[in-house]
């Protein structure tokens, strides 16, 4: 059975997100409904794990996230301006985010954050930051954003990880897979 959208309504929209109404044939033959959010003009995002060398250490900022009402730790990430490649986004987001310059080692296609709420995708880049030639660490927030910048050795990410949860803080979910995978719980 092939599986489509039939349709998009837009129930609800911001400057920045916007609510929709998705009608689609599902794998039964039925037509049913589902509600999701989307960005709006959005060319997606990167989502950057930065390495050092030496010292093999992850690059990891803590910011407020409204949604969340509370402090998240998170690796850095930034939005795809129109036009911009996503590895040129991450050295840029890098750059404003943490004041560190990386040089990109892979860049994933388009994966998605939370697929079963939103449309929102992200490129995942692995980067190599090279600590001998970091010259000033300033950086370039938006108007909105206040960020701090950690470095975080990998074998000591689930212990991390801990801390900022018993803290109040929370983690993205992208930082506790790394964690995970790299088999730190």
């Amino acid at each position: 059975m092939d599986m489509k959208i039939l349709n998009r309504e837009t129930i609800a929209s911001g400057g920045w997100i916007s609510l929709q109404k998705v009608t689609y044939l599902g794998h039964d033959g039925k037509v049913r409904t589902w509600e999701s959010a989307s960005r709006v003009h959005s060319q997606g995002a990167v989502m950057m794990i930065p390495v050092t060398k030496p010292g093999d250490k992850l690059i990891v900022i803590r910011q407020f996230r409204p949604p969340t009402g509370r402090l998240v730790y998170e690796f850095p990430a930034g939005l795809i301006n129109p036009g911009e490649d996503p590895a040129e986004t991450a050295v840029r987001e890098l750059k404003e985010e943490t004041g560190y310059v990386g040089t990109v080692d892979y860049c994933s296609p388009q994966v998605f954050t939370s697929p079963g709420l939103s449309s929102e995708f992200v490129h995942l880049v692995r980067m190599t930051v090279d600590l001998d030639a970091q010259k000033d660490l300033a950086t370039h927030f938006d108007e909105s954003e206040y960020i701090e910048t950690f470095l975080v050795g990998q074998d000591e990410l689930a212990d991390f990880i801990r801390r900022a949860e018993a803290e109040g803080c929370g983690v993205d979910t992208k930082m506790y897979m790394w964690a995970i995978s790299r088999g730190g719980f």
